[in-house]
């Protein structure tokens, strides 16, 4: 491989930091309300702290735990894993962390001293020993493996990512080696089985520029647990060497919160390279593993350890001569088999994804079937993702922040606390209203979940995945689909149990018939079985989950099924409960029109709305143009629906344009507010090329003002676009979330200046959203729900930024015309 390929590993479209990094701000902080907004809130902070007193008195966890808020990790990196498989985060300055292997939970856990490359140089003439190092700059506690005493310079390592690859360079001191790490995980856009997969592949790239020839060895170690003190000493630790051929695994089988798990180390003995493996005790020194290295250039047998380990770490070490002036490439996969899995309260138990493609009673030997099989299909993975990513990273016609921000957002649909489960007939005894259509399509595709946050714990929020489900919907449709239906038969479904409302203190049903549940569940207790752990707020009165679902019943339809009639029957059947209700719940005025009832009855869940509003109104309006679309697709008569859409749209343009934008909502004192997704509704009809009865010049003068006001005006447009801002120039502080800029609703907001033409607007709306979270403040791979211009932060890995993918679909359907 040549020298100048080394440097375009490194320069080329990507997130790059050195080892050094230091951003503009780097300690932006957790989200803290400002006084005034906290006095108002302090009956909500009384019912929520009691709430989640309550929840911990008896061994559980609220949805939002506000006394145990996630922080900012300033030097994460590309996650490892596949989708639904489990994922291990990574730092950039080299090392593993903050795993996410149980289903549902990021656990925040540091840089761990034991999963470290080694790399370990000896001259070839002499064997005298030029160099030996953890392949990481960062810094460890001095007690634990203290002969792994020295690490990389700072200054000597820099970094790129690019999801779901990244690449690391380590100079070597003045021995003249540079090693480059490409990490790849198996996330393949229409791949429905390696992408399950819980592997990642290391492919390494050694180059001698000195004038002799050596002996490099690089050595990957790993204990047991995930960092999570936890989990250290859960269980017996047992490890075998499995041996096929020229592949050599070493696995280390383990527990994790009850759950068997085994991780497993593979590398191949090809081109000169000799492997070696040993175990060794992660609460020693580390000195026989260190000592061997440095003296022989490889491990030997350690046997020395307790008979029955609690804690234990394995290392594989691949040992290989490299010329001078030369180079030699070798490759490590890393895989964690944890098959059968479950949630909190255990209530049943869910198979994995990859189990349909590996699985045995044999754990070693399926964790290192996962692994040969990373090794044999990296190179055919690297091809599928390039030719994937090339058209966009080759457009030198888009911006560079927007062909790496485009993929490194992706990083959320491994890093979500994703799960992704084969389905079990099973589960019909439980969920009876599992339809056929649904059954049919989990079969071969398998159930889908992902949490709002890190920190929120509710499986696939409802309102948020409208936005974010444009990432799944370009990229792994199927997936999508899978949601869609799931969704599609909680309709029907009723649970009787009550709640208290943390919001006004009243007792509310926990899921009401003919009503989109706020989301699947809580991952302490069981998804599914127990639906809407969401209780701020009674979301059977929400006026935006059920338009949201009739949205995307008809825009999966046309973008998925291929015209799939007995789908379209199915979601018709759905959505005509949804139309029917809202006009006679929510149109209270009977002019077509739905109106607001003076709470937070959307996804702004602390913004109230009141009467006719423009984020609600626009998705009503979206909504009864696709249910529409539907009845005609059936070829079943469309008159009433078209008689009351006709007169929405005339209500919502007479009550809320201003010949300008369209008003927050009816209220007088609202109506200078300029609200950044006022267009919501109408955003998604163009993105389905469905008409919209809106004029051009109103939806175009609407996104002018709102990038003139909340955009520009807001520090400087370095920041993307704060929710709300009023036309006599400041930022509308209502509301707590009037007061954010949430990165969901950037990107959507921005796809839709794509739609009308207004790509320059477009860019730059974005661009400062995402180069305030990536660059300014240390949030890379981590995105929150929400920042504000002065470093503050919510919400961290959030679901929504998923939502630039509808930028790329409105760039991909101009090209297609």
């Amino acid at each position: 491989m040549s020298f100048e390929h080394r440097d375009r590993m490194l320069e080329g479209i990507g997130w790059k930091a050195r080892g050094d990094r230091v951003p503009e701000f780097p300690n932006p902080r957790p989200f803290f309300p400002r006084l005034k907004h906290s006095i108002k809130l302090i009956p909500l902070f009384v019912r929520v702290a009691l709430h989640t007193f309550v929840e911990w008195w008896n061994g559980r966890e609220a949805f939002i735990d506000i006394f145990n808020v996630f922080r900012h990790f300033t030097y994460t990196g590309v996650p490892l894993g596949g989708i639904g498989s489990g994922s291990i985060g990574t730092d950039f300055r080299g090392g593993f962390n903050r795993f996410s292997i149980i289903p549902g939970i990021k656990e925040q856990t540091e840089t761990q001293k034991c999963n470290q490359f080694i790399a370990s140089v000896h001259s070839k003439k002499t064997f005298e020993l030029i160099y030996q190092s953890i392949l990481s700059c960062a810094e460890f506690p001095a007690t634990v493996l203290p002969k792994w005493d020295t690490t990389i310079p700072a200054e000597d390592v820099r970094y790129r990512g690019l999801f779901p690859r990244s690449w690391q360079e380590f100079r070597l001191g003045s021995s003249g080696i540079t090693v480059v790490i490409e990490s790849l995980s198996p996330v393949v856009p229409g791949d429905y089985s390696d992408s399950s997969l819980p592997l990642a592949n290391f492919d390494f790239h050694v180059f001698n520029d000195s004038p002799e020839e050596v002996e490099v060895s690089i050595t990957l170690a790993f204990r047991n647990g995930t960092g999570n003190r936890k989990w250290n000493d859960e269980h017996l630790c047992q490890s075998q060497k499995v041996q096929r051929d020229t592949m050599v695994v070493r696995t280390l089988s383990h527990t994790v919160k009850g759950m068997p798990v085994t991780y497993a180390i593979g590398t191949e003995e090809k081109n000169g390279a000799k492997v070696t493996t040993c175990l060794f005790d992660p609460n020693g020194t580390g000195g026989r593993l260190w000592s061997d290295l440095e003296a022989y250039g490889h491990l030997s047998s350690y046997d020395h350890l307790p008979p029955k380990p609690k804690e234990l770490g394995i290392a594989v070490c691949s040992s290989f001569f490299v010329p001078p002036d030369g180079s030699h490439t070798t490759q490590f996969s890393l895989s964690w088999y944890m098959p059968q899995v479950h949630f909190g309260t255990a209530e049943r138990f869910y198979n994995r994804r990859y189990c349909r493609f590996f699985n045995g009673p044999d754990a070693d030997e399926v964790a290192a079937s996962i692994c040969r099989h990373g090794l044999q299909n990296m190179s055919k993975w690297q091809e599928a993702i390039e030719k994937w990513q090339t058209p966009v990273i080759n457009d030198e016609k888009l911006p560079d922040w927007y062909r790496s921000a485009i993929f490194n957002e992706l990083y959320y649909i491994v890093d979500g606390s994703t799960v992704w489960f084969e389905y079990d007939p099973e589960w019909k005894t439980d969920e009876s209203l599992i339809s056929e259509q649904t059954e049919k399509h989990f079969k071969e595709y398998g159930r889908f979940g992902y949490m709002e946050s890190w920190e929120y714990f509710m499986l696939n929020t409802y309102d948020v995945h409208f936005y974010s489900s444009w990432a799944i919907l370009k990229n792994w449709p199927q997936i999508e689909m899978s949601m869609q239906l799931d969704f599609a038969d909680q309709v029907d479904r009723i649970d009787n149990g009550t709640a208290t409302s943390l919001a006004d203190g009243e007792q509310m049903s926990i899921k009401s018939y003919d009503r989109i549940p706020h989301d699947m569940g809580h991952p302490m207790a069981d998804p599914w079985l127990h639906t809407n752990a969401y209780i701020l707020h009674d979301t059977g009165c929400w006026k935006d989950l059920n338009l949201k679902f009739v949205i995307s019943c008809y825009r999966d339809w046309k973008m998925i099924s291929n015209g799939d009639q007995e789908i379209l029957e199915f979601f018709i059947g759905k959505c005509t409960k949804i139309v029917d209700g809202a006009l006679e719940s929510w149109d209270k005025d009977q002019d077509g029109m739905i109106e607001n009832d003076g709470f937070a009855d959307q996804t702004y869940d602390i913004w109230k709305m009141t009467g006719t509003s423009a984020y609600c109104g626009s998705l009503w309006l979206a909504a009864l143009t696709c249910f529409i679309q539907m009845l005609k697709k059936a070829g079943s008569p469309t008159k009433y629906y078209d008689e009351k859409l006709l007169m929405a749209y005339e209500a919502y343009t007479t009550k809320l344009w201003n010949g300008k934008f369209f008003k927050f909502d009816e209220l007088p004192d609202n109506s200078k507010i300029v609200m950044a997704d006022q267009l919501c509704g109408f955003w998604a009809l163009t993105a389905m090329d469905e008409p919209v009865q809106v004029s051009e010049e109103k939806m175009k003068s609407a996104l002018e003002t709102i990038f003139k006001y909340n955009v520009q005006m807001y520090d400087g447009g370095k920041c993307g676009a704060v929710n709300g801002y009023l036309t006599s120039e400041r930022v509308d502080g209502s509301s707590i979330q009037s007061e954010e800029v949430w990165a969901g609703i950037t990107y959507a907001l921005s796809a839709m200046m794509i739609e009308k033409g207004m790509d320059e607007m477009a860019f730059k709306t974005s661009e400062g959203l995402f180069d305030s979270i990536w660059n300014r403040f240390p949030l890379q791979f981590q995105t929150p729900e929400a920042i504000t211009s002065d470093g503050m932060y919510r919400a961290l890995g959030y679901m929504r930024p998923l939502s630039i993918w509808a930028i790329q679909h409105a760039l991909e359907k101009r090209n297609q015309k």
